[in-house]
């Protein structure tokens, strides 16, 4: 078959990267002998992109977007149908997962991926080609005679080495090699993405890859990560590599393994993930570092050991103090630190958030993020928001989801949106000069990003500077010139 996958992008003036789970769906059918185009694009440049797909002229064409990037979904959909009309038309991802039905509707697809997408895809593929139709798939939901019919959930991947790499050479990596790239603190070309595993245990509320990949977690074998990693340096002369795991320091053992293959082999990577603060010890980080760590980053969410108890971070003992000595040891060790909170959660008063603003001034990460909490669908806190009446059900999935960089929250629980909007700017003001001005930081190279930009397109900066204005926060501007930049990476050779 030919095969096409789209992800539909929405920029929030973050890092831009490959979409990995497409990817890896791409991977594994071309090992079926199929033909596979992956389009990583902002619809916003259809034109391009709707020539590249008739000149491939796919059989089926399938899509991907989070809950924040749904309404471009939708509208890409509408013209993907409009120029293609013939074409089986399908969805995955979260964001189809928990909304299966309205997915399924709203998009007038054939048939939607619900959990991980691989196997179900091949089969999927080897059905249709063979023309035996949809019925007994697992994984899916499809319509048949003006019904939808709901397939068995897919069993999941339990043996993760058995996934061919990422299909990377399906796409242009040029633009996401560029710099400043996604480890913060390096920046550097020649960064990119890898997952070592699939699964998390813990039930912070706010989360919601459990979805798609179960509470359970399951891992790729060292030797098959460091073999990715080496296959990055041979080919694209990879220098950075950032952990895309939800947790990667979940098993001590397998990190320390990971550590000493990776120095035992012919070549030096410089490389960041995500911990916890109840995961760090001197000897674990000592030999993380050993192998190449430059940053480390950890979700601290709140100060208040009542706030971490409501978004289901809390653990045994104090765990505050815990985040204290995580973040001294990583200092200790001249590891970078990133750290995000989280404000406009239940039970939260101001003093909760106080605490919270104390803590990140004692740490001294070395870059500091304050979100406001984001009902996702498919969370606890979603439906808490739903059966509460915290969130307005009726507001459409849309770029208004994105949790780095609204200007209002979604959602008001025990302060005003306007007064959490004036709170978050108080606390992200006070943090953007060590963020973004701090001599010898490495971090993002922001005045010849905002030169670039000055230069070919001077009527961003008046963007920025409205929304800077509208909501008080300086890193508004940064967030909104960076989103420019990586479009003018993609789509006119910037950097």
């Amino acid at each position: 078959m030919r095969v096409t996958l789209v992800n539909a992008q929405v920029l929030d003036g973050n890092n831009v990267v490959p979409p990995l789970g497409l990817l890896y769906v791409a991977a594994v059918l071309e090992e079926e002998g199929h033909k596979v185009q992956v389009l990583d694009a902002d619809p916003e440049f259809q034109d391009s992109m709707m020539k590249e797909i008739k000149d491939f002229d796919p059989e089926l064409i399938g899509l991907s977007f989070l809950t924040v990037a749904y309404e471009r979904g939708l509208n890409l959909c509408k013209a993907l149908k409009k120029e293609l009309p013939d074409v089986t038309y399908c969805a995955g991802g979260v964001h189809t997962t928990v909304k299966p039905h309205d997915t399924l509707k709203a998009l007038d697809l054939d048939f939607i991926v619900v959990g991980e997408g691989e196997y179900t895809m091949r089969e999927v593929c080897e059905k249709l080609d063979k023309k035996k139709g949809l019925k007994n798939i697992a994984g899916i939901f499809y319509r048949e005679n003006g019904a939808v019919i709901e397939n068995e959930r897919r069993e999941l991947i339990q043996d993760l080495d058995s996934l061919p790499f990422p299909a990377r050479h399906l796409i242009d990596m040029t633009p996401y090699l560029k710099p400043p790239g996604i480890i913060r603190g390096y920046a550097e070309k020649n960064q990119t993405t890898v997952v070592t595993s699939r699964g998390c245990p813990f039930k912070c509320i706010y989360c919601g890859s459990h979805n798609i990949f179960g509470r359970r977690t399951r891992r790729r074998s060292v030797k098959n990560v460091v073999d990715e990693i080496e296959h990055l340096e041979k080919t694209y002369g990879m220098r950075g590599i950032y952990f895309c795991d939800d947790t990667f320091t979940l098993s001590s053992k397998w990190v320390k393994e990971y550590c000493r293959d990776l120095n035992s082999r012919d070549f030096t990577i410089k490389w960041g993930c995500q911990s916890r603060v109840d995961q760090t010890d001197h000897d674990l980080m000592q030999k993380m570092k050993d192998s190449g760590l430059v940053q480390l980053d950890f979700g601290v969410e709140s100060g208040s050991e009542k706030i971490l108890k409501v978004l289901g971070k809390g653990g045994a003992g104090d765990r505050t103090s815990q985040i204290k000595q995580s973040f001294k040891l990583c200092k200790d060790l001249g590891i970078r630190t990133l750290a995000t909170f989280i404000i406009g959660n239940p039970e939260e008063t101001r003093q909760d958030i106080e605490e919270s603003f104390q803590v990140a001034k004692e740490i001294q990460a070395d870059y500091t993020a304050f979100y406001f909490l984001t009902p996702y669908p498919g969370t606890d806190i979603y439906d808490m928001a739903i059966e509460k009446g915290w969130l307005d059900p009726n507001i459409p999935f849309s770029e208004v989801w994105a949790h780095r960089q609204p200007e209002l929250p979604l959602m008001a629980i025990t302060f005003g949106k306007e007064e959490l909007r004036d709170i978050r700017k108080k606390l992200q003001n006070h943090f953007f000069r060590k963020n973004y001005l701090s001599g010898g930081t490495g971090n993002i190279s922001f005045y010849s990003i905002l030169s670039t930009i000055l230069f070919k397109h001077p009527t961003v900066f008046l963007t920025a500077i409205g929304r800077f204005l509208r909501t008080g926060r300086i890193d508004y501007i940064v967030e909104t010139l960076n989103a420019e930049y990586w479009r003018m990476k993609k789509y006119e050779g910037a950097g």
